[in-house]
Formats: C-alpha cells, structure tokens, sequence
C-alpha cells in the first residue's frame, strides 16, 4: 500500500473551494485551487490518504464528515504530543532576521529564493513615528507583481488554522539596520510612546508575516517527522514544498547541488520521466508529468463539488492502476536494493512511466489557448542504504505506535513530493473561464480588500520625509 499524508491547512483551502469557509482575499484563490488539485492527485496516485486528526475540537467531526475517504489518525491514539514537542524545538532554533530591509537569515532568505519572491521593508511614518513595513519590491500591476501577492497570501493563509490546530505562535523577529544597529524591542517601544520620530516598532501586518513564516516552518517539520513514522510520503500544502525543501537539505539529507537541481528541475519542463538528479548515492529523483485533473473532471462534471467523487470513481481505471504499479515497482526496488541497484532497475521502467503520463495528458489534458496546463509531481527518495531515517534530524528517544493498517507496510525508504508553487499558481491563472467554473463556489468575506504594499525598485534607497530604507 502506498500512502500520501495530507496536512490540516490542505484541507481548508479545498473547504474554501466548495464555499464552506470564507476566504477574506482574492489573492489566496489560485493557491487554494492549487492546493485542490494537489489533493485529487493525491487520490489518484494513492492507494490511501492519511490526516493526522488534531484540528479544533468543535470542528473535528464535521471535517470528517466532510473528507470520508481519508483515514484521521487520532493524536492520543498514537502519543503524537511527543512529535508536537520534537517539532516545535527545531522550529524554536529559527529565528527570522529582518537586515537591511531584506531577510538575512539562512532559513527564510533561501526559502525566499527557492519562491524567486522579493520582498523589501521600509521604516514608514505613521503619528509622527516610523514603523518597519513590508512591501512587494516590483511594478504594481505587472504579471511579476501578481505573483508576488499570490505567494504572499499563500503564505498568510497558513494562519488560516491558527487555534484550530496545535502549533506555534511567534512574531519574534530580529532587525537590523544595513549600517548593522540592532533595532530592540525596548527602544521601539519607548519611541512608539513618545510619539517622536524614531522607530517606532513593526507593522500589524509584518508581525503576521513573521507569524505565518514560523509557523509554515513549524508545520513543514512537524508533517516531515510525522511521514517518516507513518512511512508516508508528504503531500503538503504547496507553499510548504519551498521550505520542506530548505530544511530537508538543513537535515543533511540533501546535498547543495542535489537541492539546486531540483528546484531547477521544479521550475523547467521535464523530458523524461525519471530526472537524472543523484546526490552521493543518497536521494534520487522520479517526476511525472501529468494534467490539471481538477480542472478536467470540473468540465466533466460541470460543478467543483463533484470533482473528488469523481475523482475517486477514476481512480480504479486502468490508467491509474498502471502508474500506480510502476511507482510502487520502483519504491519496492528502493527499499529492497538500495539507491544504485534501483537507479538501474528504474531505468526499465522510465520508458512505460513516460508513455503512460503522455496518456494521461492525452485523455484528461484540458487544451487551453497556451496548451495543456500541467502539473510536476516529483517524488524524491531517501535510500535506505545511505539514508537510515534522516541524517542529523534530532535522535529520538519514543517510539509512536504503528496503526494496524501500516504495520504490514515494508516499506524502508523515506520518499518526499515536491512541487513548484509559482508554476502551479501561473497554470491555474492561464486556465481563463474553467479558472472561473473553478472558483465558482467561493465565499469571499465583506471587508474591504487592501492589497500588498509596493516598493518601486528605483526608490528603494531613496530617503523621503514620510519613508526611510532600513
């Protein structure tokens, strides 16, 4: 049996889909429909679906209710508070650093570059006081300034479950001017309360940013370790991917150059199959081209709600019992001969995963006025060989109980799906009126929309009365 861990906030953005929880910006919408498409592909390529059930308690129910088709497995039942503590120490160890109007620090800096999103802060006058504010360096509308705002709301909706699930909670951040003084909490405040023209502390809006940044990094881990337990493989929410994976090659357990290559893999179209990207005998790659299924089945069916249905009657045809027993051959030649035998092995079948995802574009591709919108799904392996659970992640000293059903599951790899979330978020754009059949059911909240904040880069460092670069 193969199985796909699906987090929490996936499932609230597929929610925000079919109407049934409001969603308060128009930019969040292509990520959500990403976020869909990820859980129908999931369906597809999976024998079963895994959610780790620790949503809020008067919700839990009615979450169930609604998603039938994945098996939530009880926190209690499996002692997973001990995992929530492991997690939430490593996600103490990052601090996000604010320098020079930039973030400098490892963790959010390259988790910054793998989005290719540039964002600048300016200390802004406000009552007499500057506050740091977060801006999108960039043209306003501009097809670049777009995506910027669209992987921004993604990354603020992942507080989108913020009391609904156990987490961490931290706006902590460190500032520091380009000329290398340390903004402190102390001073600000004293300036915020004397009302002169100091530094008067950071922006509402920044503070959540920074919210959503450590949190994302917390979840990342904590659904990392929990698919190593569960011998899943993790099928996050896309604005996850990025940071899963800085922290993967944090952990050791990717290279510098294995890291580059995929996400130049991530952001290029794919010619065959399997990549050639091998790090060290250590992680090796496979990667399947295949279409938008959301959008196909939406036509199909003519309304979103009926999708997943769909979606799961599919699943039994031919098409995707086929790639399914080609992904589980080359999982079974990892587990059972190590990175290199298995390189070998894989080859065989590069030529039958290849004919069969040409296939699948050819009868569920939705032909648009560019092409067939399409989507990577690239399964990265750990081998069991080299990679005996994660190198340098943390030892652990518990054992979480193994549900029954996986515990007949010999699986000794640890597999990761990675997906590029700003190709994602341009496919679902370009797919013009069956976008609009997709986002259909939305529910969009009343208050008024304020858009992100612009930085014009010419006026970057450019010193104003009512703006300062940092």
């Amino acid at each position: 049996m193969s199985y796909a861990l699906i987090d929490n906030a996936s499932l609230t953005a597929v929610q925000r889909v079919f109407g049934q929880v409001v969603v308060k910006t128009p930019d969040t919408v292509n990520g959500d429909l990403s976020t869909f498409e990820n859980l129908i592909q999931a369906i597809l390529f999976y024998d079963d679906l895994l959610c780790i059930d620790n949503y809020k308690e008067k919700f839990k129910e009615e979450r169930r209710k609604n998603f039938p088709f994945i098996r939530f497995l009880s926190p209690d039942d499996y002692k997973l508070e001990k995992l929530v503590d492991k997690a939430q120490g490593e996600a103490k160890t990052l601090r996000p650093e604010i320098r020079g109007g930039e973030f400098a620090d490892e963790d959010f800096r390259e988790f910054f570059d793998l989005l290719k999103m540039n964002i600048v802060c300016t200390w802004d006058l406000s009552a007499s006081v500057y506050y740091l504010t977060m801006k999108m360096l960039g043209q306003p509308n501009t097809p670049e300034f777009h995506k910027y705002s669209k992987l921004s709301a993604a990354i603020f909706s992942e507080l989108s479950d913020v009391g609904n699930t156990i987490g961490r909670w931290s706006t902590d951040v460190r500032l520091v001017s380009s000329n290398g003084t340390e903004h402190t909490k102390a001073a600000m405040a004293q300036a915020d309360k004397a009302k002169e023209r100091g530094f008067g502390g950071t922006t509402r809006s920044l503070d959540m940013f920074v919210a959503s940044l450590n949190w994302l990094a917390y979840k990342s881990i904590y659904y990392s370790l929990a698919a190593k337990y569960f011998k899943a493989d993790t099928f996050l929410h896309p604005i996850r991917h990025a940071f899963q994976i800085h922290w993967m090659k944090k952990t050791g357990a990717y290279g510098h150059d294995f890291t580059a290559k995929l996400v130049q893999a991530l952001s290029k179209n794919i010619s065959t199959s399997v990549s050639k990207i091998i790090d060290n005998g250590r992680t090796s790659v496979t990667s399947l081209e295949v279409p938008i299924f959301s959008a196909w089945l939406a036509v199909q069916s003519g309304d979103m709600r009926n999708v997943i249905d769909a979606a799961i009657e599919l699943k039994s045809s031919q098409n995707f019992r086929e790639i399914r027993g080609l992904l589980k051959e080359i999982r079974i030649a990892y587990d059972e001969k190590g990175l290199s035998p298995a390189n070998k092995l894989v080859d065989k079948w590069e030529h039958e995963l290849h004919k069969a995802a040409d296939n699948l574009k050819k009868v569920y591709g939705l032909k648009t006025d560019q092409g067939v919108p399409s989507s990577y799904l690239m399964k990265v392996y750990n081998s069991v060989a080299s990679v005996s659970g994660l190198p340098q992640f943390p030892e652990f000293d518990f054992k979480i109980p193994m549900p029954d059903f996986i515990q007949n599951n010999l699986s000794q790899s640890f597999s990761n799906i990675y997906k590029d979330v700003g190709r994602e978020l341009a496919n679902i754009e370009r797919m013009g009126g069956v976008r609009d059949l997709m986002a259909r059911k939305f529910e969009f909240s009343h208050d008024p929309y304020v858009p992100p904040k612009t930085e014009a880069p010419e006026y970057r460092h450019v010193s104003l009365d009512w703006k300062l670069p940092m």
